[in-house]
């Protein structure tokens, strides 16, 4: 298990989930441990983004997040895959990404929403993997440019976004353009693993899940959570972190709409 350090942190610090000022310690998002596997520093100045500051409490709660020996060294090596291995790297994606993406403000449903989630994990007994969201995952033989032609980004109307406009029957029927992430998912590349964590989406069609699956292949990505009867295979391959990035976007503008509801891409039809 990592230390949990009661460090120095800036008087106006506050815990990242709760917002409490007392008993603050720093986290490491990116755990000591798969950092000191790579041979790096972990305290290094320019980790810093990977490291926050949390109450005592939430950092010992979120420490249990990376003691998994076996999906560390899947991580760090590429192996082992099974069943277990996947259902634990697609929880840790999921929270190391929320953690990371709302540290850095950048988090795709905001401040607000990201940390509801995060407490909800780590403060209540609602421990389970956000309803709806989807795990891709890729392991690694070396990182590489994006491939030409390019692939296109595509368009998701997340539920929790504000700027996806809703009818009286809840359903989306419109877009509002606001300031906030043009990604609609969080992406991470660790030793030999590329890791696609994306938020429960309004659905597009009967077959929007199967769709959005092919949209990660064409990037190298398998889905590995929710996980299916038969474990994705995961080749080591060439990844383009690029591509992964730039995947999925909220903007429609320029975007391929295919994934978006049906309102939306009638609105956006010339």
């Amino acid at each position: 298990m990592d230390e949990i350090r009661r460090a120095p942190v800036a008087s106006s610090s506050e815990c990242l989930i709760c917002g409490a000022l007392d008993d603050l310690t720093v986290e490491h998002i990116v755990p000591q441990t798969l950092w000191n596997r790579f041979g790096i520093d972990p305290d290094r100045e320019d980790l810093a983004r990977f490291r926050t500051a949390l109450c005592y409490p939430h950092n010992k709660a979120t420490s249990v997040l990376h003691e998994r020996t076996e999906m560390m060294e899947l991580i760090e090596t590429g192996d082992p895959v099974t069943r277990k291995t996947l259902l634990h790297l697609g929880d840790w994606a999921v929270w190391v990404t929320l953690l990371l993406g709302l540290a850095r403000g950048t988090g795709v449903l905001g401040t607000d929403a990201s940390r509801t989630m995060l407490f909800r994990r780590f403060d209540t007994d609602q421990a389970g993997t956000p309803k709806g969201v989807r795990v891709y995952a890729a392991r690694v033989t070396e990182y590489v440019e994006p491939a030409e032609p390019h692939v296109p980004s595509y368009a998701l109307a997340l539920r929790g976004d504000s700027r996806v406009l809703l009818d009286q029957a809840g359903k989306p029927c419109g877009f509002s353009v606001r300031e906030g992430p043009i990604n609609a998912s969080e992406s991470i590349g660790l030793g030999k693993v590329v890791l696609l964590v994306v938020g429960e989406t309004y659905s597009s069609g009967p077959d929007h899940l199967i769709r959005l699956d092919q949209a990660a292949a064409r990037v190298g990505l398998q889905r590995i959570l929710p996980l299916s009867n038969s474990l994705p295979a995961l080749k080591p391959t060439t990844i383009s972190m690029t591509a992964v990035s730039k995947l999925f976007t909220v903007v429609p503008l320029g975007a391929d709409l295919s994934l978006m509801p049906r309102a939306i891409q009638e609105l956006a039809s010339p």
